[in-house]
């Protein structure tokens, strides 16, 4: 049998309609969602909330399982349950989120191929692949695609569904629209350590807008020093929803690292995310053991893993 050759994440390419796409790269086992596929959607969303909290909160943002609108909207695909169901909903098997980013919802290995090979018939371009582990490597390889930056297979996600014993870090708080300029710069900062490129190759404009969404939801948490007004640890809410509250963008800075703020520091981002949601959780790279030893000393219990793939 030939090997296929790889390819390379295609610059998105205008289809007035996708539908035709995934289902002749299926065999019509991949649809579009419509929004008569909300209430089902939700089921299947509901059934992981740790896992899912992204794609959750998206739903609840648009408030539809439907294509968004614009040419480059984020749209979601399903694969519905072979047997005939006698209820009023279809009852989804899996579902799989394709914006920028793509996310499989309760996919396992076989459905996830099927949404890497409907990815891949969409050209859409994207820069990055998340989500449990099993589905988002069975995904990432139906693709084919080859450019890609970097696979971080290994991403403990962990969660907490009670307020830590050890003491907060004082004076974390929401930061205000007026600290905005040295959000962004400690959020750049972080992003750049982590990922190793800046967030503004993506678009600064929308990276800005960003940093102010969170800020304005009251999801951007930092603690600053009172005497230099340096920002020395920083956290945000990425995603929140009535079920659970997904913490990104832990950072300390260098500056005042080794001193133990970490760990406090994450105690008070848990006690906020707790008025939001009966559940914290973050994903971490599975080689960041100090990290991964913070969380554990908070209270963070390990529930899977996650993976991703960065273009």
């Amino acid at each position: 049998m030939r090997e296929r050759t790889p390819l390379p994440v295609p610059l998105w390419s205008p289809s007035a309609s996708p539908d035709g796409k995934v289902s002749r790269a299926t065999g019509g086992r991949v649809r579009v969602l419509t929004g008569d596929d909300t209430r089902a959607l939700h089921k299947l969303l509901d059934a992981d909330p740790v896992g899912n909290t992204s794609v959750a909160a998206a739903l609840q943002q648009r408030g539809t399982a439907a294509v968004g609108k614009g040419r480059q909207s984020a749209l979601l695909l399903g694969i519905d349950a072979a047997e005939p169901h006698s209820g009023a909903d279809r009852r989804l098997i899996s579902a799989c989120w394709l914006g920028s980013n793509i996310i499989p919802v309760g996919a396992d290995p076989t459905t996830a191929k099927q949404f890497g090979r409907a990815a891949r018939a969409l050209r859409r371009r994207v820069s990055s692949i998340y989500g449990r582990s099993e589905a988002v490597l069975a995904l990432f390889e139906a693709t084919g695609w080859s450019n890609h930056r970097e696979v971080r297979a290994h991403q403990p996600l962990m969660v907490m569904y009670q307020e830590p014993e050890m003491r907060p870090l004082p004076g974390v708080r929401p930061s205000k629209p007026e600290e905005f300029s040295a959000v962004e710069q400690a959020c750049a900062a972080m992003f750049t350590e982590e990922l190793g490129f800046s967030p503004y190759d993506h678009g600064a404009s929308q990276y800005r807008d960003r940093i102010r969404g969170l800020i304005q939801a009251g999801h951007s948490l930092i603690a600053v020093d009172p005497e230099s007004r340096q920002i020395t640890f920083k956290a945000e809410f990425g995603s929140v929803t009535e079920q659970a509250v997904q913490v990104q963008g832990v950072w300390v800075n260098p500056l005042w690292r080794g001193r133990g703020m970490a760990a406090p520091g994450m105690a008070a981002v848990v006690n906020y995310g707790l008025r939001l949601a009966p559940r914290v959780s973050l994903y971490v790279n599975g080689y960041n053991t100090p990290a991964i030893r913070a969380y554990e000393r908070v209270g963070f219990q390990h529930a899977g893993a996650y993976s991703t793939v960065l273009f």
